[in-house]
């Protein structure tokens, strides 16, 4: 997830670079396999897809159209449980739908237990600013995390 946030980040700077990062991407998801594009393909092309969306101008994303949690959530499901996919649907959802959100969240937290990685990533990025624990900050509404007291 990081180094398709960073590669976003240079591909501000060279529209060029950012089509030719999705298009590689995405032929992995067109080449044949025997069972179907494997489940990273998908999550990749998804989690870029909305990453672009966040950071590029929509006239210069190559993935406008691409509806990227949709296919992070196909990734989810051809993997099965997978917490660190729950922990970047958790990302993807932070502004809603709640429900959805709040499912991925928990399932994110659950793995966290077994994956000091994921650990780390869980107290590195959502640590409040008032000592909240991941799990008050992450469940917490988007319209009660943009207000401070």
């Amino acid at each position: 997830m990081e180094t398709l946030r960073r590669a976003t980040l240079y591909a501000r700077k060279d529209p060029a670079a950012a089509k030719d990062l999705f298009t590689f991407l995405t032929a992995g998801t067109k080449a044949p396999q025997p069972d179907g594009p494997p489940a990273l393909y998908y999550f990749d092309v998804g989690y870029l897809a909305e990453t672009y969306k966040q950071w590029l101008e929509p006239s210069q994303n190559p993935a406008r159209g691409i509806d990227g949690y949709a296919l992070v959530k196909q990734a989810i499901q051809l993997r099965g449980h997978d917490p660190e996919m729950e922990f970047a649907a958790a990302l993807l959802t932070l502004s809603g739908p709640a429900s959805e959100h709040r499912d991925h969240v928990q399932k994110a937290m659950a793995g966290a237990k077994t994956d000091a990685l994921l650990t780390q990533n869980l107290y590195n990025h959502f640590i409040g600013e008032r000592g909240e624990t991941i799990a008050e900050l992450l469940t917490k509404p988007a319209a009660a995390r943009e207000t401070k007291p």
